[in-house]
């Protein structure tokens, strides 16, 4: 790379729009005019040069397809500096040893964050790499030796903001040692926050960041777990479970409370399951649903906490990973006047998001849509939605019942548990209704044995059923970081049992980068397998068939899970080995 040639680069300095400018427009990266704009905006902004250069959206001067964003140019100081760049992963970060090692006064004057801490050395993130005025008194003060990367002023700022005033206020906290009574335990409701005694502002920052924090990492469930003598915080994200924090018992249990009340769920009842739910506004026009459960364990209660993001109601069928030739199967499925339609696969395989989908492609004016759920997750006005109320005896049956009243066009059945459940939805497609609803079970197939093992009639079934979806969601490959390699052959034939000309030269992997925390993978998509049901398939439902045989019979008829995954896999969207975790 070519270098300018500063007089003092080697001596400890700030980074300049001056210094930066001129790196730049020596390497061919920038114009005369690049600099002229950047100069005058550095006069009248306040914030770090590199930010100006990276908010301006310059294009490269010798490549105009390349952004000259904030990746970029840590990218370029990092081989300008001759310092490496962290891909920092706030997951994988020790919170309490980070914020115990120096005081966030001192941390936020000098820049820096400490990202990883041992007995003998501390690494500090930087966006100042020639900055090293603070080197030698901080490790005199730390007694350990200082190592110091590259990473983005943005995430050093975020992280250090947070990780600072939750450490803050769990301080404060813990010198209360926690002692909560009834009384003072039912102030931590969220309109009465500067009511609470024992500092309730330092609960409301904790509940607070961890909604936050699950958001920025997109976590889809928190986990909040009573341990012995503390409490463990874990996140579930792109289906795997992470852990984030422990904290100590004093403080987990006024964050249990918070987060209860905010639910509607009984503090002081832990000895029983309970349900709750939180509308949770992030921004001017985006509220997020957060639907709690409860449950007693040995050390204390465990908290789980769903996130449902309104953005689920928006997403296409191209968005969940049908293939177009399926889209029209299921489109044309979806809009036939009447029948039975059902979407399978266990906990947590997306079919409600399929079945949101569903139903946003039917909606319209023309259209009365009526839906029963145990809970509503994802609220839609244009739906007549309503909630089961065991106790008062609405169940999904009696719904169904109830909506048959209501002049519907769809009918939407959030789970069909029971023979009762399974005997209304199938009366009502066969009295002129569309029904769509959902199934526990692994494959298509085997949500007919699991329809006649409730006790319902083979041929109410021969009579009702349209199609049947079951799917699973496998992990996206990170585009930032996969990369190309050669096929393992042996393992391909092992594990699909295609033939040698059929398996790919080369398939994908990823190392991990910052972009996905080093996990590999950004997003899930759906692998799945339609059924549609047609009369020479129909013929061989009884209950005297047993899956295996159906199976067997049905053979061919259509695209099977294992199927869709090749497909995923020929076509770079995930790995084998996503596939061998998911449906293997």
């Amino acid at each position: 790379m070519n270098r300018l040639k500063l007089k003092n680069r080697n001596n400890s300095r700030k980074l300049t729009m001056l210094e930066l400018t001129s790196a730049l427009k020596s390497d061919g990266i920038i114009t005369d005019d690049n600099v002229k704009v950047l100069n005058r905006r550095s006069k009248i902004s306040k914030i770090l040069p590199i930010l100006i250069i990276s908010n301006t959206e310059l294009l490269h001067a010798s490549n105009p397809n390349t952004k000259i964003d904030l990746k970029f140019l840590m990218n370029w100081l990092s081989k300008y500096s001759n310092i490496e760049i962290v891909e920092i992963d706030p997951l994988k970060l020790d919170i309490e040893k980070i914020t115990k090692l120096l005081p966030k006064a001192y941390i936020k004057r000098i820049g820096v964050l400490p990202i990883n801490v041992t007995t003998k050395k501390v690494t500090f993130a930087t966006s100042e790499p020639f900055n090293k005025d603070w080197m030698l008194d901080t490790s005199a003060s730390i007694n350990r030796d200082i190592e110091i990367k590259l990473a983005s002023p943005i995430l050093i700022q975020r992280l250090m903001n947070e990780f600072y005033d939750v450490r803050s206020a769990i301080s404060s906290i813990d010198k209360e040692k926690g002692k909560l009574d009834e009384s003072a335990i039912q102030k931590l409701t969220s309109n009465e926050l500067n009511t609470f005694t024992l500092d309730d502002g330092n609960v409301a920052k904790i509940v607070d960041w961890i909604f936050q924090y699950a958001l920025e990492e997109r976590a889809t469930d928190i986990h909040l777990e009573a341990k012995d003598g503390y409490g463990l915080m874990r996140y579930r994200i792109d289906g795997t479970l992470r852990i984030v924090y422990k904290f100590a018992g004093n403080v987990f249990l006024p964050v249990m409370a918070r987060v209860k009340i905010m639910a509607g769920m009984k503090v002081d009842e832990k000895r029983r399951p309970q349900d709750g739910r939180i509308k949770r506004k992030i921004s001017k026009s985006k509220l997020i649903e957060l639907r709690l459960s409860s449950i007693p364990t040995h050390f204390g209660e465990k908290l789980v906490i769903r996130i449902f993001d309104p953005g689920i109601a928006e997403k296409t069928f191209s968005d969940l990973g049908f293939d177009k030739h399926d889209i029209d199967k299921w489109k044309k499925v979806i809009s036939k006047n009447y029948g039975l339609i059902l979407v399978t696969g266990p906990t947590g395989s997306g079919k409600t998001t399929t079945l949101q989908a569903s139903l946003k492609y039917l909606s319209s004016p023309e259209i009365n849509i009526c839906t029963v759920e145990d809970p509503i997750e994802i609220v839609n006005e244009n739906f007549n939605q309503m909630q089961v109320h065991d106790e008062i005896g609405l169940n999904f049956a009696n719904a169904i019942r109830s909506f048959l009243r209501q002049d519907p066009d769809v009918i939407m059945v959030g789970e069909i548990r029971d023979k009762e459940t399974a005997e209304m939805a199938i009366q009502s497609s066969l009295t002129g209704h569309l029904v769509l609803s959902t199934l526990h079970t692994n494959t298509a197939l085997a949500s007919i044995n699991r329809l006649l093992d409730l006790g319902v009639e083979s041929h109410l079934l021969n009579a009702s059923l349209v199609a049947i979806i079951a799917q699973r969601l496998v992990r996206i490959l990170c585009s930032q970081c996969k990369e190309k390699k050669i096929t393992d052959k042996k393992l391909w034939e092992s594990i699909f049992q295609e033939s040698t000309e059929n398996i790919p030269e080369y398939t994908y992997s990823s190392k991990g980068c910052n972009e996905c925390k080093n996990t590999g993978f950004i997003g899930r998509v759906c692998i799945y397998e339609l059924v549609e049901l047609n009369s020479s398939m129909l013929k061989y439902i009884n209950k005297d068939m047993s899956l295996t045989e159906l199976q067997e019979k049905t053979k061919g008829n259509f695209q099977n899970l294992k199927s869709s995954a090749i497909k995923k896999v020929k076509e770079g969207i995930t790995s084998v080995e996503e596939i061998i975790r998911v449906i293997l």
